[in-house]
């Protein structure tokens, strides 16, 4: 046990000096961490450390994918329903087959072992998906289809891995049991998600505080992923089900203190489990495999982003004759360049048997096209989105900030409504508030910078409508309506004036 928590401790230690380090300057963390990752490899500095794969099935996976299902835009997803059904159910299948036959004829791989490949690799990774829109602004539409492909893709690839490793497992194809497993796996899971989700937001609603909220929330998402393993369901699905339910019920119904105490929990757990995987692999792979893999690390790059090309512009070009839903052709060249494989990846080829074929190998190509993709995809696609003309938006950096400063006021008013409506503020408090976040409003409204405003009395009230602000801007930044860069900005001036209030209150 000590010798496990040195380890742990040890991970966690580099971990947190990369991505502090990345953040300083302006790399996103998950690129520096596994090109650190591969250079301790090389140098074997990182102990060789089994790990248990039903520990990364069942810890990991449920809280990865609850964290990216919390933020999603529920209502933006469902007006986007078609291209994400297309590309997350028949899309993933087309870039699974293709991809895993070019494996198995560039690479040699027997087929069902480049069939798992494939499955692994058609896995689309929320979090690189998210870094790399919140670093621009683009279309609300483009990001609502990206980011509700790559959860629901989760859960339908996750489900292919499953049952592509029973077969490698097995030696042999039943096509009826592989059906019904399929067919068992996605019903069940979609039931079991849609039952947790509903009585998690219920929970959540009538939990007497921020932190039995949060534990709560802890408690819904491993029930979901055990009872639906339990069941035969897929875990991942219904976690990404109930995920979605409760993100939507969270900021539509609960106070803004608890959905940033809930979002800051769980952004922080995503967080370290991302550094831990990156350099967790790492501890599961030799030098000179990772060496000798080098070749068919690159025909497996070649491979996946066929088999995505064949998916994305396919699918769309199928859409667009059946349903005329027309997607423009940059953000399909989008969403084939921002195929970015990443922690979800690495999760999923840990997360084999042990005693499966080829498992090391699987898992050095996978962690070599992860390398790859976020060093030569990710890195460069702030500058990719710009050069096709996507990056950004009308307006510039001046539009960014009044829409931030617009967002919050508006919410901060609402805010206001509600405090009167419940007896918590007097009517003239209300009114001299209101008048000056309308006047924010106005001048937003002109396109014009606005200084934040100062503390306007240290009370319960205000301390709650700029909470509820800071909300609003954060809410914003993840569904992509304004930059991340822009709501750091805001919400640093918000903390000033909250951690202001915070000590008239006290001195008081």
């Amino acid at each position: 046990m000590r010798e496990s928590l040195d380890q742990l401790l040890l991970v966690l230690a580099i971990g947190s000096a990369v991505a502090i380090s990345a953040k300083r300057i302006s790399v996103p963390y998950n690129v520096a961490l596994v090109v650190v990752g591969l250079l301790l490899v090389l140098m074997n500095v990182l102990p060789e450390t089994p790990m248990e794969p039903g520990v990364v099935l069942m810890v990991f996976l449920p809280i990865l994918v609850f964290q990216g299902a919390l933020s999603a835009d529920a209502a933006s997803m469902r007006q986007t329903a078609r291209p994400i059904l297309a590309l997350a159910l028949p899309g993933v299948a087309i870039s699974l087959v293709v991809t895993a036959f070019l494996a198995e004829w560039l690479i040699h791989l027997p087929l069902p072992v480049a069939l798992l490949l494939g499955a692994v690799l058609a896995i689309t990774d929320t979090v690189s998906v998210l870094l790399a829109f919140r670093s621009v602004r683009v279309p609300h539409r483009l990001a609502a289809i990206m980011e509700g492909e790559s959860l629901f893709n989760d859960g339908t690839a996750l489900v292919l891995v499953s049952v592509a490793s029973t077969v490698v497992m097995a030696g042999h194809v039943n096509g009826l049991d592989i059906t019904h497993m399929l067919v068992v796996a996605i019903i069940a899971g979609a039931l079991l998600g849609t039952a947790f989700g509903t009585l998690g937001a219920i929970v959540l609603r009538r939990a007497p505080d921020d932190l039995t909220a949060t534990l709560a929330s802890l408690v819904v998402v491993f029930a979901t992923s055990l009872v639906a393993d339990h069941l035969g369901g897929s875990p991942v699905i219904a976690v990404v089900l109930a995920g979605v339910l409760v993100g939507h019920e969270m900021r539509m119904r609960l106070e803004p203190s608890r959905v940033l105490a809930l979002q800051g929990f769980w952004e922080t757990a995503g967080f370290v489990l991302n550094v831990w995987l990156f350099l967790l692999v790492g501890m599961q792979l030799r030098s000179d495999l990772l060496l000798r893999e080098a070749v068919p690390i690159l025909l497996a790059v070649v491979a996946l982003h066929a088999g995505r090309a064949v998916a994305v512009y396919g699918c769309m070009g199928a859409l667009r004759a059946v349903t005329r839903d027309d997607v423009p052709w940059r953000w399909q060249h989008v969403m084939v360049f921002g195929n970015v494989k990443g922690a979800l990846s690495m999760a999923a080829v840990l997360a084999l048997p042990a005693t499966i074929p080829y498992r090391e190998r699987l898992i050095a190509i996978v962690f070599g096209v992860t390398l790859i993709t976020l060093v030569t995809q990710a890195l460069p696609f702030r500058r990719f989105l710009t050069a096709i003309g996507l990056a950004g938006g009308a307006g510039g950096e001046a539009a960014d900030r009044s829409r931030a400063v617009l967002i919050g006021a508006r919410r901060a008013q609402t805010e206001l409504d509600g405090l009167l409506a419940s007896g918590l503020l007097s009517r003239r408090e209300h009114a001299e508030r209101w008048a000056a976040f309308q006047r924010d409003i106005i001048d937003a409204e002109r396109v014009l910078r606005v200084e934040p405003e100062t503390g306007a009395g240290g009370d319960v009230a205000l301390h709650a409508v700029l909470s509820a602000r800071k909300s609003a801007i954060l809410d914003a930044a993840r569904r992509g309506l304004i930059t991340e860069h822009t709501a750091r900005t805001e919400v640093a001036a918000l903390d000033e004036q909250i951690l202001q209030v915070f000590h008239m209150e006290h001195d008081d």
